[in-house]
């Protein structure tokens, strides 16, 4: 049912371990492989977002996040999974779009049969522009599981 997961993390630690636990519990119960991804994190202005000329236009963008920075984020939680037996790699996407469709097109890519996201709770932000695991709750075509 589900032989192939994605675990979307980002650079909280917290919600990342809870996510990776998660996806481990599945992977286990499912003997499933899993792909961790990451999207790297970027800062783009609200008030650029909020104004862009077209709906889903997205702003320039500034990264906050190396490239090196973020594939060993997602290299430490591949290996977490790997020690626990559970097949698993990795992918790091450029974050020069909308987050939730980059996850969306690598889970897409990999066949993902269900993604494993973590949420960061209600913030201000969340509910003027949205959220990264909203706009993926809303826009996947397999199942997700939330991760709080």
């Amino acid at each position: 049912m589900f032989e192939k997961l994605v675990a979307a993390i980002d650079s909280d630690p917290d919600r990342s371990v809870r996510v990776i636990a998660a996806a481990a519990e599945m992977a286990r119960a499912f003997s499933s492989e899993v792909l961790v991804a990451h999207v790297r994190d970027l800062e783009r202005p609200a008030a650029m977002v909020v104004t862009a000329a077209r709906a889903g236009a997205t702003a320039p963008a500034i990264h906050l996040e190396s490239e090196e920075e973020a594939k060993q984020l997602v290299d430490s939680a591949v290996e977490r999974l790997r020690e626990v037996g559970i097949t698993a790699a990795g992918k790091v996407g450029p974050g020069i779009g909308s987050t939730a469709r980059e996850l969306l097109g690598i889970a897409s890519t990999f066949g993902a049969r269900v993604i494993v996201i973590g949420d960061r709770g209600s913030h201000v932000t969340d509910v003027l522009l949205g959220s990264v695991a909203h706009r993926v709750v809303h826009l996947a075509d397999v199942p997700v599981l939330l991760v709080r």
